[in-house]
């Protein structure tokens, strides 16, 4: 990356370099804090990404036609299948679980729409929205950050919008493995959302609700054979029981930046009080393990790589 940017020959250009990893939420972050203090839009762009020409410039100049949009998302397509949309949040069920793009025909979203939250792989975010809402949250490292973010800039009474003009192609990590990374945090970051930015009474339930259907999809994945993934979901609500606390805490932040009501969020369409997107997750889950098992029968020797959990610090 060094040498690439000393070809590049651009002041303007920053590196920024960590010995460890620090998270997608908290890099957000420091990328905002690096850049130009007279900046009025960041950008946000993952670096397993390949962007179209003037991407930027649609993006800049949807966000610039109204001082109501806090953020805006580009057209985000799998790069290991350019017919196939990645994700795009339209809404979320009453646990949190997206309504998502997520392997649609990506023909299908060729105008412009209003979506609940923006995907931070290719996303352009008002500064000053940014900074009103206090960024992203660390604490989530990585998953889920973005969701969070979005979620907290509907609160305030920002829009949040899709243009399909702004094209990027995005690395399909979820199509070639669901690792114990992926379940953990974004089981674990999903229900940290319900408890920061959902209304009372409804948290409570939904809370509770969440973490049942997390233990029955472990009892699921432990019954196909995945044990290791059913662990993921026992450690994420444990993790979330010890955080409690503090997210209680930070409730009450969100609370008083809030502008808009969870009623107004369902009345637009944004969040649902069933549970279908989680029924459809776990489905899809059950479907890949269940045919991961008839394809390497137990007996049957499979080469595969463990990678110890990295959990959150």
């Amino acid at each position: 990356m060094e040498e690439a940017l000393s070809k590049l020959n651009d002041r303007r250009v920053k590196l920024v370099h960590f010995d460890r990893d620090i998270g997608a939420a908290a890099s957000h972050n420091v990328g905002v804090l690096a850049s130009n203090p007279e900046a009025e839009y960041i950008a946000f762009l993952d670096n397993d990404t390949v962007v179209q020409p003037d991407w930027l410039t649609w993006l800049v100049e949807t966000i610039s036609s109204d001082p109501r949009i806090g953020a805006v998302q580009a057209k985000v397509i799998s790069l290991s299948n350019p017919g196939k949309m990645d994700h795009t949040g339209l809404g979320m069920d009453s646990v949190g679980t997206w309504l998502t793009t997520y392997g649609w025909d990506h023909g299908i979203f060729s105008k412009p729409m209003t979506i609940f939250a923006a995907s931070s792989a290719a996303m352009l975010t008002r500064k000053s929205a940014y900074l009103e809402v206090w960024g992203f949250d660390d604490t989530y490292f990585i998953y889920d950050d973005d969701t969070d973010y979005s979620w907290r800039l509907r609160l305030r009474g920002y829009e949040v919008v899709f243009d399909p003009r702004a094209v990027v192609f995005h690395e399909d990590k979820l199509e070639k493995r669901v690792s114990f990374e992926k379940l953990y945090f974004g089981y674990r970051n999903r229900m940290l959302n319900l408890v920061k930015n959902v209304e009372s009474p409804g948290m409570a339930v939904r809370l509770m609700l969440a973490l049942y259907l997390g233990y029955l999809n472990a009892v699921l994945l432990a019954l196909a054979g995945r044990g290791r993934e059913a662990i993921a979901y026992c450690l994420a609500s444990l993790d979330v029981l010890r955080r409690l606390r503090r997210y209680i805490l930070m409730r009450k932040l969100v609370a008083a930046l809030r502008k808009v009501g969870d009623r107004e969020l369902a009345r637009r369409g944004f969040t649902s009080r069933g549970i279908y997107a989680t029924v459809l997750m776990v489905r899809a889950l059950l479907v890949r393990y269940f045919k991961r098992i008839k394809q390497h029968p137990r007996g049957r020797k499979v080469n595969k790589i463990e990678r110890k959990p990295r959990l959150a610090p």
